[in-house]
């Protein structure tokens, strides 16, 4: 099993961003452009045992992925697994907590498996986590511009 961890300090309350991030819209707002994001069905936002079915444009194919949330726990904590899509396991939770200085750390926690055959071939490990590397960069930079005024 592999596995990604990103943070970041924002300057928001917890609650803001954790209200923020549980609304596809603002998802998508914050997500690369080349990535295609696309929400299939999904609800106004987030909440326990929802489904989210959503495309990416990702290694030249658009993939279809169905997630649910698993654990919802507001403001803290909530986890997405997948439930549809190429890759045998991706559990990604979402961790919320303010800081000493006033800002909220955001930190996300990816596990997964890549598939096998020949999509391991394109999908290997290391394609995954150079995809995630730079799309959570994207997003840090977008919530850094919208929670900072800038």
């Amino acid at each position: 099993m592999a596995a990604f961890e990103t943070e970041i300090n924002i300057q928001a309350t917890v609650e803001e961003l954790f209200d923020f991030l549980i609304q596809p819209d603002n998802i998508k707002a914050i997500s690369p452009p080349e990535m295609g994001l696309k929400f299939l069905d999904a609800p106004e936002k987030f909440s326990h045992e929802c489904e989210v079915s959503f495309a990416v444009q990702t290694m030249g194919q658009i993939q279809e992925f169905t997630h649910r949330i698993t654990h919802f726990d507001s403001p803290n904590l909530f986890i997405e697994e997948l439930t549809i899509g190429p890759l045998p396991m991706w559990v990604h939770s979402h961790h919320f907590a303010a800081t000493e200085s006033g800002m909220t750390l955001v930190k996300d926690v990816i596990e997964f498996k890549p598939p096998g055959g020949l999509i391991g071939l394109m999908m290997s490990e290391a394609r995954i986590l150079d995809s995630l590397e730079e799309g959570f960069f994207y997003r840090h930079q977008q919530l850094n511009k919208r929670f900072s005024g800038q």
